[in-house]
């Protein structure tokens, strides 16, 4: 939201010598009738002519407070922003406790780039007087802009406390609460601010995110209508549109998406969200060039820099590359699927990976040196690495994964330890049946916007309640609570490994995982890790852009995706998928009884990545 200005204390004339008021009006060369005349310039509008007679006015008198705040206040109100800036300075100069005057090159200053310096200054001003609700609602935003997001709410906070109707204070918390996921809150912010002023585009389109957020779609639209209908050329609320227009099956996303790149050329946000549709709609080359904006749009981690040039699909013969990790455990997982062919055509690949990774990456690519990312704090500006390349994993694809043809059909990517495989079949094995299914239900990143692809464990009926089937936890989280509660209530053991951390001990997980006929999971890392691992998942929830616009997951040939058809809730593939694994375990159990013995996991044959796979049967 904006800045609140100050009004500059402009008093009218200065102090009483006896003049005649019209020998003063008549005397430009005196200091009042310079004053006199700009006061009158600036009631009619007419801020140069104002702006030059209260310089000449200063020029008069140069130690006079009131005539800087004057001039200070034309040139802001002119535009003329350094300018502006000086003024101020030189007022505070002349009167250092000119609370005013610090509100208002601390926001002269923040415009300019410089919010720590605003800060500072708005800082002084609260100290002057710490009653002001606008000087609280500036400081919030400076430090916003620092990054001190938790300081900022606490000052817009204070500013509302001050002042229960401070529009623009409302907006902005509602804002930062948007910004944390914490989108109910967020919407009751908003449209009290809203009441207050309902013509504020900029807005209701921070409303509609939240509203996205909340899986209140229809009202999110409406939301961004009002926003446009204001101001048709806001880029947010028209990427907001192409977002809700997509979740709910539009075929114009992409349009909306267009109207925000031109309403705000080079807006990353626009181009990111337009990369995505190219790519859930196959349109791979033009897709994997917006997607390189996801760092600016805020939809990776940092953008890290490199003394060497990035890596953009040129041949890498006698080149080491370096490849860097961006994202979450999961799409490295994803990312990793590439891997393999950097190492063939490179000189040399250096990897760096999620510590947790890497003695799983190290064995997998025993012909790349894997390390360990380190800290951010320990980072330099610009990195120096032992290579000739760089190139985070998430680009890999848009020089390695063009067409859907250069999906190459291996089965896996990651090996798991052999002997750690062992020793959790043994653990299986002590558990018996003809059919062992992997289950998870969340992400770790659960927030309010993504909550709608996923279902609680209690919603899970369908497949729990399929006979023949041995169930084994891969949630990775605390779920013990849910697990108990679950068995309760369908009547099925939930089986958990003793003296395994699924979440820090991936050599474990991948052990396990790879003793399993099945996997089931939403987007999640567990789905990930089996695809990667070649074992056979079902993958459910709505189609996204990994999808590429083809019916599968081209990445994972051992994979299975399930979505829910228009209109259906996400409880409706979890049913289709329970119809299938009652086949399976019938088949699993037939299997059996022709061939007891001990169970061996096998390794799925190499597949096309267009075939739907099965569970493994023993």
């Amino acid at each position: 939201m904006t800045d609140d200005h100050d009004s500059a204390p402009a008093t009218g004339r200065r102090g009483g010598h006896g003049s005649p008021w019209e020998a003063v009006l008549h005397d430009p060369t005196r200091v009042e009738g310079a004053f006199l005349f700009g006061l009158a310039a600036a009631r009619l509008g007419r801020a140069e002519a104002a702006i030059r007679w209260f310089r000449r006015a200063v020029r008069l008198q140069p130690n006079w407070a009131d005539g800087w705040a004057a001039l200070a206040d034309a040139c802001r109100r002119g535009g003329r922003r350094r300018e502006a800036a000086s003024a101020f300075a030189t007022l505070l100069a002349l009167s250092p406790a000119h609370g005013a005057a610090l509100v208002n090159l601390a926001v002269l200053e923040r415009a300019a780039g410089h919010p720590r310096t605003a800060a500072r200054q708005l800082v002084r001003a609260l100290a002057l007087d710490p009653g002001q609700a606008g000087t609280w609602n500036n400081l919030g935003n400076a430090l916003r802009d620092l990054g001190a997001t938790a300081r900022a709410a606490a000052a817009w906070r204070t500013a509302l406390a001050l002042d229960p109707g401070q529009a623009d204070a409302l907006g902005n918390l509602g804002g930062a609460l948007r910004d944390r996921d914490r989108f109910a809150e967020a919407r009751v912010l908003l449209r009290r601010a809203l009441a207050l002023a309902p013509q504020h585009a900029a807005l209701h389109g921070v409303l509609a995110y939240a509203l996205s957020g909340e899986g209140r779609l229809e009202e999110a639209e409406r939301a961004c209508r009002r926003a446009l209908a204001l101001t048709p050329t806001l880029a947010d609320p028209l990427c907001t549109l192409g977002l809700t227009t997509q979740r709910r099956g539009g075929a114009d996303a992409l349009r909306w998406f267009d109207r925000a790149a031109v309403a705000s050329p080079g807006h990353p946000l626009a181009r990111f969200n337009r990369g995505l549709a190219e790519l859930e709609g196959g349109a791979l080359a033009e897709g994997w060039t917006n997607y390189a904006c996801r760092f600016a749009a805020g939809r990776a981690g940092r953008e890290r820099r490199f003394a060497i040039p990035e890596w953009r699909g040129e041949p890498l013969a006698g080149k080491r590359l370096f490849i860097w990790r961006e994202q979450g455990v999961g799409d490295e997982f994803l990312f990793a699927s590439c891997y393999a062919d950097a190492i063939r055509q490179a000189g040399g690949v250096v990897i760096e990976c999620e510590p947790r990774l890497l003695p799983l990456f190290a064995r997998s690519f025993p012909k790349a040196i894997v390390r360990a990312e380190q800290p951010l704090r320990g980072r330099a500006l610009v990195e120096t690495v032992d290579c000739d390349l760089h190139i985070p994993a998430g680009s890999l694809p848009r020089c390695l994964r063009g067409r859907l043809a250069d999906f190459p059909p291996r089965s896996s990517w990651l090996f798991p330890d052999p002997a750690r495989v062992l020793e959790r079949r043994r653990q299986l094995d002590g558990i018996g049946g003809h059919l062992r299914v992997g289950i998870a239900w969340r992400s770790q990143l659960m927030t309010m916007e993504r909550q709608w692809a996923y279902l609680p464990l209690d919603e899970w009926g369908p497949v729990l309640g399929v006979p023949g089937v041995t169930f084994v936890n891969l949630q990775y989280d605390d779920c013990e609570a849910e697990i108990l509660r679950a068995e309760a209530r369908f009547g099925v053991p939930i089986y958990e490994l003793e003296r395994l951390d699924l979440k820090n001990d991936f050599e474990g997980t991948a052990a396990l995982t790879a003793n399993l006929d099945l996997v089931i999971a939403p987007a999640n890392s567990v789905a990930e890790l089996a695809g990667a691992l070649g074992v056979p998942v079902w993958r459910f929830g709505a189609r996204d852009w990994t999808h590429l616009g083809s019916g599968v997951r081209p990445w994972y040939p051992s994979m299975r995706v399930f979505h829910p058809r228009a209109g259906e809730p996400l409880s409706a593939a979890l049913g289709r998928i329970a119809a299938e694994l009652r086949r399976a375990a019938v088949l699993a159990r037939r299997a059996g009884a022709e061939a007891p013995g001990p169970r061996l996991p096998a390794r799925p044959a190499r597949r096309d990545h267009t075939q739907a796979p099965s569970p493994r049967r023993h």
